[in-house]
Order: structure tokens, then sequence, then C-alpha cells
């Protein structure tokens, strides 16, 4: 019995070599969280599709019981994110947040949000938005969707400055002029390793 194919709305997170003939990619899906595919190497041109880090597309795959990989068949990318890659603070802040959510179960109920979530924080570090106010805003909200009670028990105990500027980061459209907020990041992420099970990757 042929085992069954599944077709999913997803953008990648990760990819990395498995032997030579072979490369896995991290997926996140729509509606069934992350996902490992697995995907043959080809070597003739024409032959497969160049997927690369932030690519939103369709991946028709199949997935056999017995296997903790389900194997790509088909790919239509939708979007490419290329442009991130051109500006080194927007990269390493996308690719924290991938790590992150990629070291991290995604309960049912949140895969369309974190989905979302990584959407629009894709579309702000392409576009020239300042890349540490949008990793901010993701952090945070990914936390909030998590249920954890981040506003009391981060937020509000920042110095008047500091959450003025966290405020300010939340509430309005990201600007494109950047501004040094690593003292927030540090302060959210050390916050998260001790007072949540959200695990930052690596």
């Amino acid at each position: 019995m042929p085992s069954p194919e599944f077709l999913t709305q997803g953008i990648i997170l990760g990819s990395e070599p498995s032997g030579e003939k072979f490369v896995i990619h991290s997926l996140l899906t729509t509606d069934q969280g992350i996902i490992s595919l697995l995907a043959r190497r080809s070597n003739k041109p024409g032959r497969q599709v160049g997927i690369d880090l932030f690519d939103e597309g369709e991946f028709l795959f199949e997935r056999r019981p017995d296997s903790r990989y389900a194997f790509l068949k088909e790919t239509q990318i939708l979007r490419k994110h290329a442009y991130i890659a051109h500006r080194y603070k927007a990269f390493q802040a996308a690719a924290r947040f991938a790590r992150l959510i990629r070291a991290n179960p995604i309960p049912i109920e949140n895969q369309e949000q974190i989905y979302t979530l990584l959407k629009r924080g894709l579309g702000a570090w392409e576009t020239h938005k300042d890349p540490d106010a949008a990793l901010l805003k993701c952090l945070y909200l990914y936390c909030r969707y998590e249920g954890y009670p981040i506003r009391e028990e981060w937020a509000m105990r920042l110095p008047s400055n500091e959450y003025s500027r966290l405020a300010k980061i939340l509430n309005q459209p990201l600007e494109s002029s950047q501004y040094d907020n690593d003292d927030l990041i540090a302060s959210l992420e050390k916050y998260l390793e001790r007072h949540t099970h959200i695990r930052l990757g690596s």
C-alpha cells in the first residue's frame, strides 16, 4: 500500500545535508507544526527546485508511518526572501527567531499564529525595517502566544525609559531607522531562559 501524501503550505526554517544524496529541510507549516522533509539531491539542471532558507511555498510530501521524516515529492515556491541575506543584522535576527521556532514544540492551537508571526517578521526583515525591533516584537508575541504573562512578569518590571521604548515598538509600525535594542532583547531572552520552558535554540 502506498504511503499517504499531503499538501501543505510552509516556510523553510533551515536545511542540512543528510549523506551524499539527500537534504533535510525543516519546514514550519500552517497545519502540521514543524516537519522534517527529506529531499533527494539532483545534479541534473532543471530537475530540482532550488529550496533556500526562509522560502515560502506549497510542499507535497509522502509520510511513512515508521519514519520520522517525510519524503518531499513536489515543491512550488510562492515567495523567496532573498533580500534578507543582503543585510547582516536582518539575516542574524531572522535566523535567531527561526532557531527558536525550530527548538520548541508548537501546540496545535498555536500553529497558525506562529506561522503568521514568522511571515510578518520575514516581511519586516526583508523591507529594511529595524531588524532588532522586529526580533523583539516577534519574541514578545511568541511568548504571549505560548501563554506566559510576559507583560506582567517582564515588561512592567523594566525601567521606565526601557518600558516606553518597548511600548513604542509593540504599538506602532516598525520604523526603517535603526535603534540599539540589544539590551531589551538580552533582557527578554534572559526572562525566557529563567522563567519559561521556551528554548532559544542553537
